[in-house]
């Protein structure tokens, strides 16, 4: 063979090896990042696996977001994290562990049965992304302190019981692509059965599916895995004392709870956590898992600060009634409810909660006018009823109450062609207001300056707000209400008040201060399904 063949040869065979080589360590290291792999080395029983991403797009992404003082925070806590876990060593996070670190999953398994027994083993599992810089570690290791460690076996798979100074023990071995570590050695052996053969968490019912889906999140930074919920709580409220024990009515229904997968991840508009909850029989009636139009938002103008929105009150307050006849502690908190509208002569089912029977909103607005110069913020209820008459029943008796209890004077005006009634006080002027909107929309407002604003349909929209768009936009449509913060109105609130300022920790003020604000919404996808999603939004770098 000529030389300049025998060099092509040689040079194509190389570049083979080498693609083989990169195709295998991008394989394996994708595996090693996956939680569907790690779950092939968790028991079946697993009660609850939590697995953590090696994402750098993720951590990328983050770095975009936060104010300097948040940054020096997140900067501190990293450096006490690498003195607090790696003090008198030499290890260093990004020279020592980040290399070879993959994906890192830890189950709650099962513990053994009988006296003095902890109920659950925590079971950690390492993914190995490069085997070469694993070892290096691990001589690197041995070579830090005095440790005791014992080499032992089971099932032909040797692992080691580790003693360190501290007199804290672990048990650690490799299974494949895994470094699996437990205090408990039973939990380590129970992944060596695993790993030869037996039933995993992988093979469980909808596993796969749960593991492998995104849920909507982009750049996940966690996955929570709960594929029997019945056995979670079960696990733990069994051994709670017999005073903090649940309800065996608030039990039955979490055991109708079949799973539950919930995902965090960072995007362009910050944090972003979704859940997907499944069940096993319906909790609610058809009608209450369809989503709400959310037309009550069109009334609020866009500088709201918070709000809160939904359906049905009436069939909320009827479903809690319903559950404390079988709740000893439910039944005490209607029991409270009750007598304390009683005390006014108020019938709390017939006369307070029957008539809120359709969509509704509550939102606090900030305003520097009237009565709200010196709080700086007022709030507004829009309320839709198919029961007129009985709100209407209601409100007279309250306008009543007023004028014979608290000297009261109630006055009415006509805003924007609508009539509404005024609460006077000679101290205070008008703070109190209401009226209808529409034939089915009652609106109430606390301080003058919101009475007239949402007696009108604003020009502004909240829902067409360029902070509704930042925060809640993203946010699943259709849905079954909000929840919507706007955590820099809220702290400039709080900023008025110097003895409110300083009793919030400087570094809960930094991380306020990072944030623009949360949204929320929740949807069924049907009868069985229940989807949640919360978005964490975060300011850009300054």
């Amino acid at each position: 063979m000529k030389k300049s063949h025998f060099l092509i040869a040689g040079a194509a065979i190389l570049a083979a090896g080498g693609i083989a080589t990169y195709i295998y360590l991008r394989n394996v290291a994708l595996k090693v990042s996956s939680p569907l792999g790690s779950a092939q080395i968790v028991p079946e029983a697993t009660i609850m696996a939590t697995f953590f991403y090696p994402n750098q797009q993720a951590l990328t992404n983050l770095q975009q977001f936060g104010t300097p003082e948040a940054r020096k925070l997140i900067s501190q806590g990293y450096a006490e994290f690498q003195q607090e876990n790696f003090a008198q060593t030499s290890i260093d996070w990004e020279k020592d562990l980040k290399p070879w670190l993959g994906g890192v999953m830890l189950a709650v398994v099962p513990g053994e049965t009988g006296q003095d027994r902890e109920p659950v083993n925590i079971l950690m599992v390492v993914g190995i992304k490069n085997k070469l810089e694993a070892l290096k570690f691990a001589s690197k290791l041995k070579g830090e302190g005095e440790a005791k460690i014992i080499e032992r076996q089971y099932q032909g798979v040797k692992y080691q019981e580790v003693t360190d100074e501290s007199g804290k023990t672990f048990n650690a071995t490799i299974l494949g692509d895994y470094l699996v570590i437990a205090p408990v050695a039973a939990a380590v052996e129970d992944a060596i059965d695993t790993f030869q053969g037996q039933a995993s968490l992988a093979m469980r019912k909808d596993a796969a599916e749960s593991l492998q889906q995104s849920v909507g999140v982009k750049n996940a930074i966690a996955t929570i895995f709960v594929p029997n919920y019945s056995q979670l709580m079960t696990t733990f409220v069994d051994d709670l004392p017999e005073k903090d024990k649940l309800p065996a009515a608030t039990r039955e229904q979490l055991q109708q709870v079949d799973s539950l997968v919930m995902r965090i991840g960072v995007d362009d508009g910050g944090v972003r956590l979704r859940a997907v909850t499944k069940l096993n029989s319906a909790l609610l009636p058809v009608e209450q898992t369809q989503p709400v139009s959310g037309e009550v938002l069109q009334r609020f103008p866009a500088e709201t600060m918070m709000l809160i929105s939904g359906m049905g009150i009436s069939k909320t307050w009827s479903q809690f009634v319903a559950q404390a006849q079988e709740d000893r502690n439910l039944q005490e908190i209607l029991d409270t409810v009750r007598k304390t509208f009683q005390s006014v002569d108020w019938d709390a089912d017939r006369e307070v909660f029957s008539w809120m029977d359709g969509e509704f909103a509550v939102g606090l607005i900030p305003s520097n006018q009237g009565i709200l110069a010196q709080s700086g913020v007022g709030g507004a209820v829009v309320l839709d009823t198919s029961d007129r008459s009985t709100a209407e029943q209601v409100l007279q008796k309250l306008n009543m109450m007023a004028i014979e209890n608290a000297g009261v004077a109630i006055k009415e005006k006509k805003v924007d062609g609508k009539a509404v009634i005024e609460w006077q006080m000679p101290s205070l002027g008008t703070f109190l207001g209401y009226g209808w909107l529409d034939d089915d929309s009652l609106f109430v407002a606390f301080g003058e300056p919101l009475i007239e604003m949402m007696t009108t349909m604003p020009e502004n929209s909240l829902i067409s707000s360029k902070g509704f768009e930042e925060i809640a936009g993203s946010l699943p449509v259709p849905n079954q209400g909000y929840f919507y913060l706007d955590m820099e109105q809220a702290m400039a609130l709080v900023n008025r008040y110097p003895v409110a300022y300083i009793t919030i920790p400087q570094d809960i003020r930094a991380i306020f201060g990072s944030i623009r604000g949360i949204g929320m919404t929740g949807s069924w996808s049907d009868d069985l399904t229940w989807e949640m999603e919360i978005l964490l939004a975060l300011k850009s770098q300054d």
